[in-house]
């Protein structure tokens, strides 16, 4: 019956496609690979509880109102974000995105954006932009990229100035390497680990043993995964130094959770195929297909190497996806302190899947599960302590994150951890 609905969709997609104007079917054609594609793919079978069918109905019916490229996009978009989760993305054909934004970060505080770090390179910084510049038009952040960015904003002394900033793709591809370590030797003769990841790669397992083989020895270690936008589940491999080996955390697709007769279970998760060392993405896309959609991505016992002293970890909205992932098993199989402000709630595993015409959609192909059947899709990671980001210790420079981090380090000496 799925594959009679499937081929009546496919023709129905295709009866509307030919009853467009000739400029637009080439749309409706990338418009039907589009709803196919998420009816194939979409890791959900029940989408959510959401109708499917029915929302890529509702969206054909404007397709004869499309006649450019973005304005498809956008509907298309529109569309991708009715299924209510995260990584689904409709990307424009080539690599020129026809709108941008700033080479800088902003957080909200209060009812403003405020300027929290600028890309070293950016022309944001030429023009005049600065930390702790609060945006009064956020409005105008996004926009052509041959055009300038606009911008009023009122400046750390109460001033206000207008800037005339060009728009910008930053922090993307993430600095080399995504993960670095330092040491700080104390006066008092401790000694505190300090490792900043930015993003979990196919490197990143080899970069983490280099990390902990200098910092294993630490009184204290400091992980930062404030920036840190994901990646895949060489996480684990950090995990592995604080948490005991077992299970960490099962991906589970299509071919699995449509088997299912209700929501996921412990018990469904007990004899599924156990995958070590998956630590690149291709290794983990094998290790779901082996499993015939489902596998428990196991945490190494790494010995005597296990870290045992305080640790304490930054997070905070810009740490998403794997970094979720990474965060929830410090929070849920460590005794990690997490220190800052709710994660992005952007975790499931997801892959782009070409269309035609040069047009590319991201889609969730995996959900993320612990072993006790809990789903930690796209649910934010909340700290141990939470720390309030002001526009006044932004302007002065300071990281209270990393000043309340280094606090509960103080406190966990003191009790003699």
């Amino acid at each position: 019956m799925r594959n009679i609905s499937k081929v009546a969709g496919l023709i129905g997609a295709i009866g509307a496609m030919l009853s467009f104007p000739a400029y637009a079917q080439s749309y409706a054609q990338v418009f039907a690979e589009l709803e196919q594609a998420v009816t194939e793919n979409f890791y959900d079978p029940h989408f959510g509880g959401r109708n499917w069918r029915e929302i890529a109905d509702r969206y054909r019916s404007e397709m004869a109102n499309v006649k450019t490229d973005s304005e498809f996009q956008r509907l298309g978009q529109r569309m991708l974000n009715e299924l209510g989760v995260s990584h689904v993305v409709l990307h424009l054909p080539g690599t020129n995105r026809p709108t941008m934004g700033l080479g800088a970060r902003w957080e909200r505080i209060g009812s403003y954006d405020v300027v929290v770090d600028i890309d070293p390179a950016s022309g944001a910084r030429a023009a005049g932009l600065r930390i702790g510049d609060r945006i009064l038009n956020p409005e105008a952040i996004r926009g052509p990229r041959q055009e300038a960015a606009l911008l009023d904003v009122e400046r750390c002394d109460g001033s206000h100035a207008q800037l005339t900033v060009p728009r910008e793709s930053a922090y993307w591809p993430p600095r080399e390497k995504t993960i670095s370590w330092s040491v700080l030797r104390r006066g008092d003769g401790r000694t505190v680990g300090y490792i900043r990841a930015d993003r979990f790669g196919d490197d990143a397992a080899d970069l983490v043993d280099e990390a902990m083989e200098t910092v294993g020895s630490t009184d204290g270690l400091l992980i930062d995964i404030r920036n840190n936008s994901g990646g895949n589940a060489s996480a684990l491999r950090l995990l592995g130094y604080f948490a005991d080996p077992g299970p960490g955390i099962a991906l589970l697709s299509r071919p699995f959770l449509e088997k299912l007769d209700g929501p996921v279970e412990a018990s469904n998760l007990a004899n599924i195929h156990r995958v070590s060392r998956a630590y690149t993405t291709e290794a983990i896309f094998d290790a779901v297909r082996q499993g015939k959609g489902a596998v428990m991505l196991m945490i190494e016992d790494l010995g005597e190497r296990r870290y045992r002293k305080p640790v304490v970890v930054l997070i905070g909205p810009e740490t998403g996806s794997a970094a979720e992932g990474f965060a929830w098993g410090l929070r849920e199989q460590t005794k990690a302190v997490l220190v800052g402000r709710d994660t992005a709630g952007a975790l499931l595993s997801s892959q782009p899947f070409d269309l035609s015409l040069g047009w590319r959609v991201t889609l969730p192909v995996h959900g993320n599960w612990g072993p006790d059947g809990r789903d930690f899709g796209d649910r934010a990671v909340p700290p141990h302590i939470t720390t309030e980001l002001t526009r006044e210790a932004v302007c002065r420079g300071e990281d209270f994150d990393l000043a309340t981090a280094t606090g509960v380090l103080e406190s966990a000496w003191q009790a003699g951890q």
